[in-house]
């Protein structure tokens, strides 16, 4: 049986958004899956969008003759307007092809009636014949009572997070909470709010961080650095996944959406070797305690007494746990599997 991935277009200094698109590229390759499109590195955003429109052609001939049974993989949402071609026909054909369609977001979830961008829409693809892999099990459920099968669905669990680590890299006990991503206002405003946990130090790494958190006395700032680079950089005891708009978890359209999403950032941390910490009601929250990778709060105003609670034992044993899923998370394991799990349901429906 013939397999192809729809591989995006590659670029240079990638954000996590495209880490976890290219990454599960490489992931797709790994497995035999031979790519549709030639691989091109192109450094420019606008010739990147004029390249995408040229090839569009060559992915709807390429699409359309693709022998039947063949399996297709794909990250979704789209980017580039090659990649909503392929969907338009392999949508077309799916009853004759076998696609695996890798969630990354579900804009409609996320944002809800101010989603601006329709043609990204999950719910396009509802009547298809196409499977799913789906971040966790809450936004499984929340995608069958949307009305896809449940046959259809398959739970990643986690990202991975292709990279290598040095050999001083990870968490060290009381050391500070790590910060890493797009830390601009917009997606990160509790972050002003900081300075009213003076017992905690904040070690901050990424782009657009407003002046005035910068200046606050519990802050440090260390810049910003490329995906690949971050895990060996940050330096703290635990990596904060948080995306609220205040120190109280779930507020706002980014904090409401951890109840459904895995925040990619999650999967940085561990494949850097740091406990995590998460949002009680967060749909990782589960992952990360079952695993003892780390601890959940209700509000970051419970992080001193939390952390307080932790002897250095406690931690070494989070450290250890954090340790085994990190080679998991860094060789690709979890979208490996959920690709077996994929396949082995079609062998059964056979």
């Amino acid at each position: 049986m013939k397999k192809y991935y729809i591989n995006a277009v590659q670029g240079e200094n990638m954000n996590a958004g495209s880490k976890a698109v290219n990454d599960a590229s490489k992931i797709f390759k790994s497995l035999g899956y031979e790519g549709l499109l030639p691989k091109v590195n192109i450094k420019n955003k606008y010739l990147r969008f004029l390249y995408s429109y040229i090839i569009s052609i060559q992915v709807m001939i390429r699409v359309l003759f693709l022998p039947k049974g063949s399996q297709v993989a794909l990250n979704f949402p789209p980017i580039f307007y090659f990649e909503r071609v392929s969907l338009y026909f392999l949508k077309k054909r799916s009853k004759y092809l076998h696609v695996f369609v890798l969630i990354h977001d579900i804009y409609e979830l996320r944002l809800g009636s101010e989603n601006p961008t329709a043609y990204r829409n999950l719910m396009n693809y509802k009547d298809s014949n196409f499977y799913f892999i789906a971040h966790n099990n809450k936004m499984i459920s929340w995608l069958i009572k949307e009305g896809y099968e449940e046959k259809h669905l398959i739970n990643l669990e986690i990202f991975d997070y292709l990279t290598t680590i040095s050999d001083n890299a990870g968490g060290k006990f009381n050391k500070g909470i790590v910060i890493a991503g797009n830390l601009t206002p917009e997606k990160s405003q509790y972050l002003e709010k900081l300075s009213r946990i003076p017992e905690i130090n904040f070690n901050l790494y990424g782009p657009n961080l407003a002046k005035e958190v910068a200046e606050g006395e519990n802050i440090h700032y260390f810049g910003s650095f490329p995906s690949d680079e971050v895990p060996n950089v940050i330096e703290g005891s635990y990596g904060l996944v948080w995306d609220s708009e205040k120190l109280e978890g779930g507020v706002g359209t980014y904090g409401n959406y951890q109840r459904y999403n895995n925040p990619h950032k999650t999967s940085l941390y561990l494949a850097a070797g740091f406990p995590v910490i998460v949002w009680k009601e967060a749909a990782l929250a589960e992952f990360v305690l079952e695993n003892n990778l780390g601890f959940a709060v209700k509000s970051l105003l419970d992080l001193p007494e939390k952390i307080a609670e932790i002897s250095e034992e406690d931690y070494n044993k989070m450290i250890t746990n954090v340790q085994k899923m990190g080679n998991k998370i860094r060789s690709g394991y979890f979208l490996s599997e959920a690709l077996k799990k994929a396949e082995n349901i079609l062998e059964e429906n056979k």
